[in-house]
């Protein structure tokens, strides 16, 4: 799974992806400053199964602290998007290219509105957000017209041949079949207008690159007001305030053990200067009190069980001790689709488990599970299958 930050330059994203991260990706307040895609490992927060269980667990990839588990998904941070894109504009193609293997995109907007469309300083509260949303989804549908339009005379031969030309950008014949039967003119493709061809890409995006917002600097004196302006002018996305630089500089506090920081709740030691206490502080009262948290976990799971809605297994070799084969107490975490089967499970751990599949075992009720037995959220399972 990868998830694609994108908007126009110096809205945050670079320091929203090192929130997500932990990472260094360079930040600077002017335009462009990403040249090339800085790539990543985000941990989007799951329920474990350990407090169920009553087992101390040991993830082999992120954490466990107090009952949630960081599940690991890609990240990638492409370089600031402006109009024109499609066409070649600034970082255009490039861009766009770095974003071909996304399953979805957060886009990131400046909800001070204190950056202008090129992503210059410009006085807060005098820019609309709702323009760089736009602007965004724009480009991002020339972009999928560009790429149909290239291939539309593969239509004529069936979905199957349509679909694959278009499989770059993560289409899928299924979104094809969708798309096209949600539309009244599919049947001559040759006789498409660009205006239906546009609507088709649309549709097409909206499908295989669905979009969540950040609203960042959510913090700042204009964002409140900006922020359900965006949720009124896209009410089918879903808007989650963030402020990606408060959550960064409580990483980093916490990291210097200056503070006690899970995420939603702050306390500051004893010890901490007076003045990098009042700015903590500060934080706590602008960005934690107010909107519950900074956001960054919120964006994460509104991407991965929202809007791509994946559910999370625990798969184990030894069903009693929901360990694997070295005695390492659920070791793993597993993004699945909704409706996954078991066999699908065992495709994701290890290709000879998918060929030799026999059966899966729920290890809380120790009842089989059969080829066709869809898993739930949480779901706790061991494959067996024939030995190679």
């Amino acid at each position: 799974m990868l998830i694609g930050l994108v908007g126009k330059p110096s809205t945050g994203k670079s320091t929203l992806f090192n929130a997500f991260t932990h990472g260094s990706a360079e930040v600077a307040n002017y335009p462009f400053t990403t040249i090339n895609p800085n790539a990543g490992v985000a941990f989007v927060p799951v329920k474990c199964a350990c407090r169920e269980l009553g087992v101390d667990c040991k993830p082999r990839a992120g954490e466990c602290a107090g009952g949630v588990r960081g599940v690991p998904v890609n990240v990638t941070d492409v370089a600031g998007l402006v109009e024109g894109a499609h066409e070649g504009r600034g970082r255009g193609n490039q861009f766009l290219n770095d974003l071909n293997s996304a399953d979805a995109l957060v886009c990131v907007v400046d909800a001070s509105g204190s950056t202008d469309n090129e992503g210059n300083s410009c006085a807060p509260g005098s820019h609309d957000s709702v323009e760089d949303v736009s602007m965004v989804l724009s480009e991002l549908d020339y972009w999928f017209l560009g790429v149909l339009e290239k291939n539309v005379s593969k239509a004529r031969t069936g979905f199957a041949d349509f679909a694959q030309s278009l499989s770059g950008l993560r289409v899928t014949e299924q979104m094809l079949k969708e798309s096209l039967n949600e539309l009244t003119y599919w049947e001559k493709p040759l006789e498409w207008t660009p205006a239906q061809c546009l609507e088709l890409a649309r549709k097409l995006r909206e499908k295989a690159k669905p979009v969540v917002i950040a609203a960042n600097k959510c913090d700042s004196p204009h964002a409140r007001e900006n922020i359900e302006r965006l949720k009124t002018a896209f009410p089918g996305l879903r808007v989650v305030p963030c402020s990606a630089d408060s959550e960064l500089a409580l990483q980093r506090a916490r990291d210097k053990g200056l503070v006690e920081y899970d995420g939603a709740s702050l306390v500051v030691n004893n010890g901490v200067p007076q003045q990098l206490a009042g700015a903590l502080h500060s934080i706590k009262e602008r960005v934690l009190d107010a909107y519950g948290s900074t956001g960054t976990r919120e964006l994460l799971k509104a991407v991965v069980f929202g809007v791509l809605k994946k559910i999370t297994v625990f798969p184990v070799e030894d069903e009693k001790h929901f360990a694997d084969n070295f005695g390492r107490v659920l070791p793993d975490a597993v993004l699945l689709d909704e409706g996954a089967t078991a066999p699908d499970l065992a495709a994701r751990v290890h290709t000879d488990l998918a060929h030799g599949f026999l059966y899966a075992v729920d290890c809380r009720t120790h009842m089989r599970l059969g080829r066709e037995h869809a898993l739930k959220d949480g779901d706790v399972v061991k494959i067996v299958a024939v030995k190679k």
